[in-house]
């Protein structure tokens, strides 16, 4: 009894510290990250096309990689990978805050997204597994919770260094994840997943891992859907920053985009989520934060003053702070313990694949929009897909439930029952 109690101190303490992890990790990337587009277009004078290049790369090659990455660490160990992958995104960001042509940005990015690869997934994988047992909403909610506190001061604080020089605000971003690899060689035990496949080790049960995800076509299909919510999640690091700096003039106006997005979250994220998953499935509140958050965006195209801009991301931060920590619940519903990671892995190609396509589309139209007078372009574009999200969650979950009566039939009458295990079926 006592061991037991002991047992769940030590776990509950692991979880705070990762979630403590999460904080620290928003607050340096959110230091240098929403200040890169701005840097590169007005401070290098490389046009908000090539900004969103740079970022779409660095999504692509961190949450392309993270599939790979992902399966590895259900093998190596969740805290191994993310203590490398601290160090990796660390040189990363020191590198890049001393870039000053396309090609040294692209390349530092690239490191850091490497990093981002080896951390992400592995990083969800390890709060999952040990959060077991508990209440997976409210961990997953205090988490995102804390990770948009450091979203909110992280700005504040890279704006204030930002007053010397971005070389500054890049290094003190990078030491952040230094601080976090030294917290996780201290503060957290090595953690692995249970053994899967037996027959297979190493490279082999990493690609069987793959393959079991693959298989899963429900979760497949979802992946696919957040493709769309992804790309509107972009925006925060590309195109906001811009019209943002626009309407206030000045980078100023960059914080306070960054306060109200985060601070929403940080003020109902826990207590929202807690009500609404009540009432509602996971990929039902994905579908609507989904919409809310695109219909932000669209307002966006009537913006004629900053405070109207506000207005807009408001909307935006509320359908984000409800899609968050319900995508980490419903991977995890979907995923075994031996295969956490190679689902969460997998959903990172969502964020690959959105990030790509609202980085560099965000950057293209929103230039496209000046040059042609054109300026709501790339809102509209935006508010369209989250109502493509929505729509294809209806249809999902429609199929669902007309799949779920036949599978109920032919279960019964091989005498097997069926399961009430899965994630989508009310």
């Amino acid at each position: 009894m006592i061991e037991s109690a002991s047992g769940n101190r030590r776990q509950t303490t692991s979880i705070v510290v990762l979630i403590m992890t999460t904080g620290i990790m928003w607050f340096g990337f959110f230091m240098m990250m929403p200040l890169l587009a701005v840097h590169i277009t007005n401070d290098l004078g490389l046009g908000a096309t090539v900004a969103g290049i740079v970022l779409a790369i660095r999504q692509f090659i961190q949450f392309g990689l993270g599939l790979f990455t992902a399966a590895l660490s259900d093998w190596a160990g969740y805290r191994f990978m993310m203590m490398v992958g601290m160090l990796i995104r660390a040189v990363g960001f020191f590198w890049m805050a001393f870039a000053t042509d396309t090609l040294t940005l692209i390349l530092s990015a690239s490191v850091s997204a490497i990093g981002g690869a080896f951390f992400d997934s592995s990083g969800k994988a390890a709060l999952a597994s040990l959060s077991k047992g508990y209440k997976r909403e409210t961990i997953f909610s205090l988490n995102a919770t804390v990770g948009n506190l450091g979203m909110s001061i992280g700005p504040l604080a890279g704006i204030a260094l930002l007053k010397v020089n971005f070389t500054v605000v890049g290094v003190a971003s990078a030491a952040m994840y230094i601080v976090n690899f030294l917290i996780l060689l201290i503060f957290i035990p090595s953690i692995v997943s249970p053994p899967g496949d037996n027959t297979k080790s190493g490279f082999g049960l990493m690609f069987s891992n793959i393959g079991t995800v693959w298989r899963d076509r429900s979760f497949v299909f979802i992946t696919f859907l957040l493709v769309g919510y992804y790309s509107i999640y972009s925006q925060i690091n590309i195109t906001l920053p811009l019209v943002s700096t626009q309407l206030s003039g000045s980078e100023d106006g960059i914080s306070w985009v960054y306060l109200i997005n985060s601070g929403l979250s940080i003020a109902l994220q826990f207590i929202l989520i807690r009500y609404l998953a009540r009432f509602f499935k996971p990929i039902t509140l994905i579908g609507i934060g989904s919409l809310v958050a695109g219909l932000g965006m669209f307002l966006v195209s009537f913006a004629d003053s900053f405070v109207f801009l506000l207005v807009c991301v408001v909307l935006y931060a509320l359908g984000r702070l409800v899609v968050e920590p319900m995508v980490s619940v419903l991977v995890s519903d979907y995923a075994s313990d031996s295969t956490l990671a190679s689902y969460f892995g997998f959903s990172s190609l969502a964020m690959g694949f959105g990030g790509v396509f609202g980085s560099f589309l965000g950057g293209f139209l929103y230039d496209l929009g000046l040059e042609h007078n054109l300026p709501g372009l790339c809102w509209w574009f935006f508010g369209l897909l989250g109502a493509a999200v929505m729509l294809g969650v209806v249809l999902f979950r429609n199929h669902e439930r007309q799949a779920l009566p036949a599978a109920t039939e032919n279960l019964t009458t091989s005498g097997l029952g069926v399961s009430s295990a899965s994630p989508d079926h009310d």
